[in-house]
């Protein structure tokens, strides 16, 4: 958007943003309250039992709940100033940051922000990152994009961060001028590892605040049209299109979100967070019952023919029949022991065993949705996917880590048999995840097997 319509309105959002403002009923089926002010709100994550939301505001504001419906406790990442390099990125800053977007990349949570100069696409995305969000220590790490004022340059705001099935994560960002882009992020440092390539919009086109996530076969590309930052008059909408590869092309563009519907106007900047096997969807929304204060939204979103749909007719978070993508510890029900890959190598091959959990990365599992009831369990010290060996069907083939191909013996389906504990089922061979011998030593084997109902069958998911 122009960047001095996006800070007039902006400034006067932050104005009432530390009220207690509470969720009319009318405004949400979920009833969220508390302070629930927002504006181009981030994607949700949460650390422990404590959900984070962060949002446009100086020195990136940000407020917490323990169930997504109260939300309280607030606080801002730069506490006092903002980083230097900014200064010369963006020639007079004033400490207003801008769509922050936020996700768990190995040891550290890493937040992405926007400062912009106004009324041009001047602006930078920097990232900062922290070992705890519940006790924090922001640690900036500098640019990871910046624009320079061209006219048709992919604008370095709205960034919005994405794990892809095969565990490779993703940065879009950008705001009308040159439209939007796309690259990959390295999960070491947090900066880009690929080029920027352009995905969508451009030629000053009103397309901005892009998100994109995956469901089955398909990339679907979020992002807005029109003007935000006007209160009721804004006339923003949030559109979706698809396509097969994350780089594009996206096409079939449709409405998601009209302008208006009952008391919200000019909805905008998706987040989804992938919970319990349900896709929640947050955006902000001016509340035209409150004179367009601009709100935080959670809606559930479903895919119906391909394609997603939006619903608010829902009171309470509740489980649609899976797990919740995040880091995790799998550990073994037999011995108490953790899921590894054996001595911490990174090549193709290397077999999974168990060992006395240390809380080093090659004993940390990333659990993506499919969003068709499987998933893929990637690595997080090699990145690299749980795969049953040359895709046996066999009793006791062995399990180990491979790029990842999307295969059916990179593919799991979790069945709960108690409390946080599941079996890991192949889709190929719906044999289980079990520990050879039904052993406790450190280094046992664990390879696939058909359904025993023994413990070391059986495996907690303990979130990270």
């Amino acid at each position: 958007m122009l960047s001095s319509v996006r800070d007039i309105a902006r400034k006067t959002a932050r104005v009432g943003l530390l009220s207690l403002i509470s969720f009319s009923s009318i405004a949400s089926a979920l009833n969220l309250s508390g302070i629930t002010n927002s504006h181009d709100p981030s994607t949700l994550v949460k650390d422990g039992d404590t959900y984070f939301h962060f949002t446009t505001g100086d020195g990136v504001w940000y407020s917490r709940s323990t169930d997504m419906v109260n939300w309280g406790n607030p606080g801002t990442v730069f506490n006092s100033g903002w980083p230097s390099w900014i200064n010369n990125a963006v020639p007079g800053f004033g400490g207003h940051f801008w769509a922050p977007d936020i996700i768990q990349m190995g040891d550290y949570f890493y937040l992405y922000y926007s400062a912009s100069s106004f009324g041009s696409s001047r602006s930078a995305i920097g990232v900062a990152r922290t070992a705890s969000l519940k006790k924090p220590n922001w640690e900036d790490l500098g640019p990871v994009v910046q624009s320079y004022g061209g006219n048709n340059e992919i604008n370095a705001i709205d960034a919005a961060l994405f794990r892809d099935h095969d565990g490779r994560v993703y940065m879009s960002y950008g705001s009308w001028f040159g439209g939007l882009g796309v690259a990959e992020v390295n999960q070491s440092t947090g900066k880009l590892s690929s080029s920027v390539q352009h995905i969508f919009g451009g030629g000053h086109q009103s397309i901005e605040a892009p998100y994109i996530t995956r469901n089955g076969d398909y990339y679907y590309l979020f992002f807005t049209r029109g003007n935000c930052c006007q209160g009721v008059n804004s006339t923003y909408r949030v559109q979706v299109a698809r396509s097969t590869s994350v780089f594009g092309p996206y096409t079939g563009e449709r409405n998601l979100m009209p302008n208006v519907s009952g008391n919200r106007k000019g909805p905008g900047h998706v987040g989804i967070i992938k919970q319990d096997g349900c896709n929640y969807t947050t955006t902000h929304y001016y509340d035209l019952n409150q004179n367009g204060t601009a709100k935080l939204d959670i809606q559930r979103m479903d895919f119906v023919g391909g394609w997603p749909t939006m619903t608010s007719n829902f009171n309470s978070i509740h489980s649609c029949g899976g797990y919740s993508e995040g880091l995790y510890q799998l550990q073994s029900r037999n011995s108490g022991k953790a899921l590894e890959i054996e001595g911490a190598v990174t090549d193709n091959g290397t077999t999974a065993v168990q060992y006395d959990f240390n809380d080093w990365l090659h004993q940390k599992w990333y659990l993506v949705d499919h969003g068709t009831g499987t998933y893929s369990l990637i690595n997080a010290w090699s990145q690299k996917s749980l795969d049953v060996w040359e895709q046996s069907s066999a009793n006791g083939a062995d399990i180990a880590q491979w790029e990842y191909w999307g295969g059916p013996g990179q593919k799991w389906r979790l069945n709960s048999v108690g409390s946080n504990m599941v079996e890991i089922e192949s889709d190929m061979s719906n044999k289980l995840l079990d520990v050879s011998g039904r052993s406790t030593a450190n280094g046992a084997n664990v390879l696939q097997w058909q359904r025993t109902g023994a413990s070391n069958q059986h495996w907690r998911l303990l979130r990270q």
